[in-house]
């Protein structure tokens, strides 16, 4: 109840209006997660269209939530990935950091699935997920480890698929096999749990606890398989190659 209560006195967002130097005033206010709020801002020279995420109040005097906000701005300098919203500028306001980064204008995968009631055939679910994995083979090749892969921070644009929010992001000891695959796991239980909550947008009958996804969902038999290695319930996949080609697979075998 005390952390609720101080969420909502610290926490509120700005107001619209307000501007970020150099000059990107807020037009409304997006959400955010546990340590970051996210604006709709608009640069005053321009008149473009950006995003902004600045730290929240009630973690402004907590030295481990800043350095792990400078490290978010670090990760998404470094991406450089054209599906990825690139870094505009990142500076201090009201003592607070905050980066503005370019705005994407779709919706996200979640907003789609729930709000919009959207559905997804097999195939469309697919060919998300592929470009999902080649996005995430990117950031595995910088050792970059998302770390929180699921349908708000997706957004889909004009059917190209964006990855966003890095708020969890890791960045693995290339000398720790141990642990960049364990981060890698993680990446990809992500991409699998994704795929099933796109297949379950055309699931029409009710849902039951007693049954499982294998016995409710029809897909096909490298679909199937795909998401039992990708959620570890059959042998792992150790790298995003061996995904795309089995993603590439099911694509050549479910119909348009």
């Amino acid at each position: 109840m005390y952390k609720q209560l101080k969420k909502w006195i610290y926490d509120r967002p700005l107001k619209d209006g307000t501007v970020f130097p150099p000059g990107y005033k807020i037009e409304e206010c997006f959400g955010g997660g546990g340590y970051g709020i996210v604006y709709l801002c608009k640069d005053i020279h321009s008149q473009e269209l950006f995003a902004l995420k600045q730290l929240r109040p009630s973690k402004a005097g907590n030295v481990k939530e800043i350095a792990r906000f400078q490290q978010e701005v670090e990760l998404v300098a470094k991406i450089g990935h054209k599906r990825v919203p690139g870094l505009i500028h990142h500076s201090t306001f009201d003592g607070r950091p905050f980066y503005v980064m370019q705005h994407i204008e779709g919706s996200n995968l979640e907003d789609k699935l729930f709000s919009e009631g959207q559905t997804f055939t097999e195939r469309e679910s697919l060919m998300i997920l592929s470009e999902l994995a080649a996005i995430v083979e990117y950031l595995h090749g910088q050792n970059i480890f998302h770390g929180d892969i699921r349908p708000p921070n997706i957004i889909i644009e004009n059917e190209e698929v964006f990855l966003i929010d890095f708020g969890l992001a890791k960045v693995g000891d290339p000398e720790s096999w141990e642990e960049l695959q364990a981060r890698r796991q993680d990446d990809f239980f992500d991409l699998g749990e994704t795929l099933l909550f796109l297949l379950y947008s055309q699931f029409e009958g009710k849902a039951s606890k007693r049954k499982s996804w294998l016995e409710e969902l029809t897909m096909s038999d490298e679909s199937r398989r795909l998401i039992k290695r990708l959620l570890g319930i059959d042998a792992c996949y150790e790298d995003t190659e061996s995904i795309r080609k089995d993603i590439n697979l099911a694509l050549g075998i479910v119909k348009p």
